[in-house]
């Protein structure tokens, strides 16, 4: 039997995370594929020219089409014009909106021949304009669309009409790894990410002034007169801090705290399984994106903080997991068992393999 060729598109700047020593979760299963004997490479977003600047007029083609159906009439474009790239491969796997919505079109028009199998990422949410989803459904027809979390995978599935699997999302957890002998944390309560669905403004109104210092990492415009919080700017992309620094910080922390938005995104997902990697509790918003309630279960594996913009809620949880040490203690050790068993990288890519 031929084994398929297989094309990974994702974001600029992945590849350099091939490199030993470095957490490979958002490589999306590559390298577990890779050493498990697939043929699998890496489509880099320079060969596709992405990073031209467009001119006057296409700024506007892309601002029209974006508008009115979802779509960057300028990244299209760019990949239309550099879709010969795919004719080598028989499956090309994407986690991104653009590049999974972009080569949906080609394949639907049939202008690549290669099957496309595309990791949705909030997608579809409670905002999304009726007539994206309209053409998202039609454009998706020939599309093998994944979630990473279950309600988005119903959302989907509800929404584009037909099956949508969830995959389960996993860590690196030979890189996320508790601080030898050491569960307790440090003086300081932790809170990182950046997506649009952070909820920062609710965290900062419930932090009380006899809480410890919360430590804020993030690059969204967050900002705050209380003397026991402190903003640190970083992000996964720009890397001003190193994946270890943000490892030592999981590890240094008494917790970590992530307020969420509702959305059906799994907003937060990377963060709290990092830190439940590492053997800390995380303090979680119960929002509709909360991607495995299996798994993510109150007082065993997380603390479920109320649902979102619940001040009082959020305010409650931070004080109980302050008081009771030795139940956070439990719920880390917990959250780590839960990414050795369910969450990691090797689950992630296993369960790829019945795609390509």
């Amino acid at each position: 039997m031929k084994q398929n060729k297989i094309g990974y598109l994702l974001k600029s700047g992945r590849s350099n995370r091939l490199v030993e020593g470095m957490p490979t979760e958002f490589l999306y299963g590559y390298p577990q594929l890779k050493k498990f004997g697939y043929d699998i490479n890496l489509i880099g977003e320079e060969e596709l020219s992405l990073e031209a600047e467009p001119s006057k007029i296409w700024k506007v083609i892309n601002h029209i089409t974006y508008v009115m159906v979802g779509v960057p009439g300028w990244a299209f474009w760019r990949i239309f014009c550099k879709r010969k790239v795919f004719d080598s491969f028989d499956v090309v796997f994407t986690t991104t909106n653009t590049f999974g919505i972009c080569l949906s079109l080609l394949s639907r028009l049939r202008l690549i021949d290669c099957k496309v199998v595309f990791l949705a990422m909030g997608l579809i949410d409670l905002g999304t304009p009726k007539r994206w989803v309209s053409f998202y459904g039609w454009a998706l027809k020939t599309t093998r669309v994944l979630a990473l979390s279950n309600p988005d995978a119903r959302n989907l599935s509800k929404t584009l009409a037909r099956k949508v699997e969830y995959l389960p999302f996993g860590v690196d957890a030979q890189f996320w790894t508790p601080a030898k002998g050491n569960l307790q944390g440090g003086d300081f309560v932790l809170s990182i990410g950046s997506d649009r669905h952070r909820d920062y403004k609710t965290l900062i109104a419930a932090w009380r002034s006899d809480f410890p210092t919360l430590k804020i990492v993030t690059k969204l415009p967050v900002q705050t007169s209380k003397p026991n919080i402190e903003i640190i700017s970083g992000d996964w992309h720009s890397q001003v801090i190193s994946d270890a620094e943000i490892r030592d910080m999981y590890r240094n922390a008494k917790f970590v705290v992530l307020p969420i938005r509702n959305t059906f995104q799994p907003s937060g997902q990377s963060a709290a399984l990092q830190a439940m990697a590492c053997g800390k509790a995380v303090v979680i918003t119960d929002f509709q994106g909360l991607w495995n309630r299996e798994l993510m279960q109150d007082q065993k594996t997380c603390f479920l903080s109320g649902p979102p913009g619940d001040i009082a809620a959020l305010q409650g949880a931070i004080a109980a997991a302050l008081q009771n040490q030795e139940d956070v203690e439990k719920v880390g050790a917990e959250s780590r068992c839960c990414i050795e068993i369910n969450l990691n990288v090797n689950i992630m890519a296993s369960c790829l393999m019945n795609e390509f």
